[in-house]
């Protein structure tokens, strides 16, 4: 039976500094999307919905700009590369239809422009789209979704298109802004180059929106200026200088046309009136910072939902200025994740450590982030080890530390770069370094440490016994812990392996040892060293992760192939197996729930591309 995804947690967009992230509303069905690496997340535009998070993951390049169509069917979806996809984002009638889970539909694709899309706009027929950007023929391209046939000529810009907008009404209308200062108004379709109208910025345009009833047209830029035009001739009416203390990245106007917000570095929000007064400030922060920047924007239903260029989403009320919730979620790669009871512990590659709760097979989209900036790890985030309320993680930052209730309760520096942390199951921990062992105890007190003869690059415990990876000599070495936490070698050889061991990792009953080598493959031995199948080879590449059901029956395995592979130790030839779990590859896999009985669970899974799934399985 296949793998099935109920839940996919909600990491925000990537944004570079210096460029406007335009995250994307669908007003039908009350949903945002927007980038995160080379992938699409889709979302509930309310926060306290549980309804499922989709991910599109089908882009080669990471992805530069996503707009919805007006009717909430489709998204168009384009990449670094100036390559577009036009895919099925259709939401399913209910959470619990399985096809809600089913990879999006890609309906077209086409290569339209010789770099980075910086923006999208589609028509009011559903049937027409400008995508613009940076190029070296041209900054912009208008074609039909479905056959991709020209629809006119994008022309009047000298550089870098940053934003597009097509008037909602027909007869139709176009403008852009860019790198030079400029803005540009089309008539269409097909589109045609009206009038160009400069001096109005006197910095980068950033972007541009018709009102909805297309009367008004406004464009904002890095000049701090909020520049007024007609909606249906492009005439310039008027603008206003220093609307913000910082460079405006954003605006979005509301339903009636009567206001506007914009969205400004200076880390506020101001709503306007179409004819320019300001009626309120929405401030993220009272002291701006970089990384509260206000770079995205979009009104909902409920609320205006704003980017910082950390990558949190801010939500702000429709008819208010409080700030009602921050939504965050990892920027980078996801390197560990931990299940303890309710909660989802998870670090990311940046040294980020994130709280989550879990609840009906699902993931809460509010995550608590651990400690001030200062305490968090400054670096790759190694593992995580959970031990009743209390966690403890390394990185390479080369430090390990120890937290209660959020923050740091104490913190070590190690010697050397860590490669994992370990539990043994009396009291203390084990931290593995390429050639020494290091032991504490719970408050962090160095026990003993002991150099090694050998590099190794993975290590699990069971009772007393501890097994490393030999990668100098391709097999497996077992110790024996004693009391003072010494370690000694035991007579028990193990088989050498055909290429050098990456992972290990011992069943809860202790019978066996499941062990990964830097092909992907796994050799299953028993406690006694004897080899029980070499028939685990379904991975292509390194694994990454691996983790035992409690019955010791059944192995989760990824890695860097994309892959996620159940192995069975009573059938070794029969694997359930999802071969693109997470663009660019999983990193860390922990089991939520399982019956032993029924043989159903649930398990969630860490990848490169930043995001975590939660996924249902019948064994």
């Amino acid at each position: 039976m296949p793998i099935t995804p109920v839940s996919i947690a909600p990491p925000n967009p990537s944004t570079q500094r210096g460029q406007a992230s335009h995250l994307a509303y669908d007003a039908v069905n009350d949903r945002l999307a927007y980038a995160n690496g080379k992938s699409v997340i889709v979302r509930p535009a309310d926060f306290k919905s549980n309804f499922p998070i989709v991910v599109f993951s089908k882009h080669i390049h990471p992805v530069t700009a996503v707009k919805f169509s007006p009717s909430g069917f489709y998204i168009a979806s384009g990449d670094a590369s100036g390559q577009i996809k036009i895919w099925d984002s259709a939401p399913k009638k209910s959470k619990d239809d399985n096809d809600v889970f089913e990879a999006p539909v890609i309906k077209s694709e086409f290569h339209i422009l010789s770099g980075p899309i910086k923006s999208i706009a589609w028509d009011a027929d559903n049937s027409r789209i400008i995508a613009v950007g940076q190029g070296k023929e041209k900054f912009g391209h208008a074609f039909t979704w479905d056959s991709g046939n020209s629809i006119g000529d994008i022309q009047g810009h000298s550089s870098t298109i940053n934003a597009v907008d097509i008037k909602p009404q027909r007869p139709y209308r176009a403008a852009t802004v860019g790198d030079d200062f400029a803005l540009v108004f089309f008539q269409g379709p097909p589109f045609k180059f009206d009038k160009s109208l400069r001096g109005n910025h006197s910095n980068v345009a950033r972007d541009v929106k018709f009102s909805p009833n297309g009367d008004h047209l406004v464009s904002v830029g890095s000049d701090r200026t909020i520049c007024f035009y007609q909606g249906k001739t492009g005439e310039f009416v008027k603008k206003i200088e220093l609307a913000h203390d910082g460079g405006i990245f954003a605006v979005a106007w509301f339903p009636d046309s009567e206001h506007f917000v914009t969205a400004s570095v200076d880390g506020s929000l101001k709503k306007w009136t179409k004819e320019g007064k300001e009626v309120q400030k929405y401030e993220v922060e009272k002291k701006p910072s970089v990384l509260n920047q206000q770079v995205g924007l979009v009104i909902g239903k409920e609320y205006i939902i704003s980017l910082s260029v950390s990558g949190d989403l801010n939500y702000f009320s429709n008819d208010g200025v409080e700030l009602i919730k921050v939504i965050k979620g990892h920027q980078h790669p996801i390197t560990k994740i931990v299940v303890e009871g309710s909660d989802l512990f998870s670090g990311s590659s940046d040294g980020v450590f994130l709280k989550q709760g879990l609840s009906d097979c699902n993931i809460l989209p509010e995550p608590l982030k651990f400690g001030t900036e200062h305490e968090q790890h400054t670096n790759y985030l190694v593992d995580i080890v959970t031990d009743e309320g209390v966690q403890y993680t390394v990185g390479w930052d080369d430090s390990l530390k120890k937290w209660e209730t959020g923050a740091v309760q104490n913190s070590v520096k190690l010697p050397g770069q860590p490669k994992q942390l370990l539990k043994i199951p009396s009291s203390g921990l084990v931290v593995l370094l390429e050639k020494k062992i290091l032991f504490f105890d719970n408050d962090l007190k160095l026990l003993n440490e002991q150099d090694l003869s050998f590099s190794t690059s993975s290590a699990t415990i069971f009772g007393d016994n501890l097994w490393l990876t030999n990668v100098s000599a391709n097999t497996i070495v077992e110790y024996s812990i004693a009391s003072d936490t010494k370690i000694t070698p035991t007579n028990k050889l193990f088989p050498t392996l055909r290429s050098p061991p990456t992972l290990v990792k011992a069943s809860p009953d202790g019978k066996y040892l499941a062990v990964a080598d830097s092909t992907g493959k796994y050799t299953l031995f028993d406690s006694e060293g004897k080899t029980v199948t070499t028939r685990w080879a379904f991975h292509t590449s390194k694994v990454f992760d691996a983790q035992w059901t409690k019955d010791s029956k059944y192995l989760l395995s990824a890695g860097l192939d994309s892959g996620i592979i159940i192995y069975s130790v009573e059938k070794p030839s029969k694997v359930i197996k999802f071969p693109l779990a997470h663009s660019s590859g999983v990193s860390s896999l922990s089991w939520y729930e399982y019956d032993p009985e029924k043989k159903t669970g649930s398990f969630l899974s860490g990848g490169l591309d930043a995001t975590i799934k939660m996924w249902n399985v019948e064994l």
